[in-house]
């Protein structure tokens, strides 16, 4: 039986110990450590940290919001553009990164480079992560940069 079947077996039947016991908590805080945007040769450019505080995070994935009106130039691993409506195949609304699972107190970075939006456009991203865990602090899941 896998690490997830037995905690939700510890759960749900109170094998974790004695009923004096604390009940077994099944949560991770996941968090966006740090959102950094520039501008250089025409591009912007997103890098991202994520990190777990506490617990471990199954199934950790981010979106990334774009500026309106980028192509999308370069994409860290794990990353794919988001769906396209448009009908204009460069043009994306977001970025859809997989992180996997994260143990508990580790990192992980990504990145995606676009194209400059166009004049009178906001230059910035916004990110927001989850996960299949719990997460009990979810206020530190969304940051957004903007660059003057």
């Amino acid at each position: 039986m896998g690490r997830l079947a037995w905690l939700l077996v510890a759960m749900l039947t109170g094998l974790q110990g004695t009923s004096r016991q604390r009940p077994l908590l099944w949560q991770s805080d996941l968090l966006i450590r740090s959102l950094t945007v520039s501008e250089d040769k025409g591009n912007l450019s997103a890098r991202v940290v994520v990190a777990t505080e506490v617990g471990e995070a199954l199934g950790a994935r981010v979106e990334v919001l774009l500026p309106v009106g980028v192509g999308i130039v370069s994409l860290g691993a794990g990353c794919v553009a988001g769906p396209n409506r448009t009908g204009i195949r460069e043009l994306r609304a977001r970025v859809e990164c997989t992180l996997g699972d994260m143990q508990a107190g580790s990192n992980k970075e990504i990145y995606v480079v676009t194209t400059t939006p166009p004049n009178g456009i906001a230059r910035g991203f916004a990110v927001v992560v989850m996960s299949e865990t719990p997460d009990p602090k979810p206020g530190n899941n969304f940051l957004e940069r903007v660059i003057p």
